[in-house]
């Protein structure tokens, strides 16, 4: 009796999920705009560096600017990245062009990209490769 109790709960709980699923379009790549590249330990370019922080976020320059979360990710073992960005709204519309700024955090070093980032829905840009020399040291980062 309690294993077909909990058979019951099971299925009342998968097609209460089902039937609350999440709102068509919202995260699939029609609406998203993908933004990758790669960062490298120096300018020859043959060595990616893992655990780099990308942080895709609102071009504060632009004047049509991305209008969402930050959204972060980290380099992998190659140094690649691919980081997505909504481009939709509370009301269901995606269909907006907008601006980035991509930040990158190697432990007190940094490096951004702004102007020129402009992504649609459905869309890839591809950054050109970045290496840690290009990179600058953080300041007034609490002491450390």
């Amino acid at each position: 009796m309690k294993r077909q109790m909990m058979v019951a709960a099971g299925l009342v709980s998968l097609l209460l999920l089902t039937a609350v699923g999440c709102d068509d379009g919202i995260d699939d790549w029609s609406s998203s705009a993908r933004v990758v590249g790669d960062v490298y330990a120096d300018a020859s370019h043959t060595r990616g560096v893992q655990g780099v922080q990308v942080i895709l976020e609102a071009d504060p320059t632009s004047d049509t600017p991305y209008e969402g979360p930050d959204r972060w990710t980290l380099t992998d073992n190659r140094g690649h990245f691919e980081g997505a960005v909504f481009l939709g709204n509370k009301d269901g519309a995606y269909n907006y062009i907008a601006d980035l700024k991509v930040s990158y955090f190697c432990g007190t070093k940094a490096f951004s990209w702004t102007g020129g980032i402009t992504v649609g829905p459905g869309s890839v840009f591809t950054l050109p490769p970045v290496d840690t020399t290009m990179f600058s040291t953080l300041t007034g980062t609490g002491g450390q």
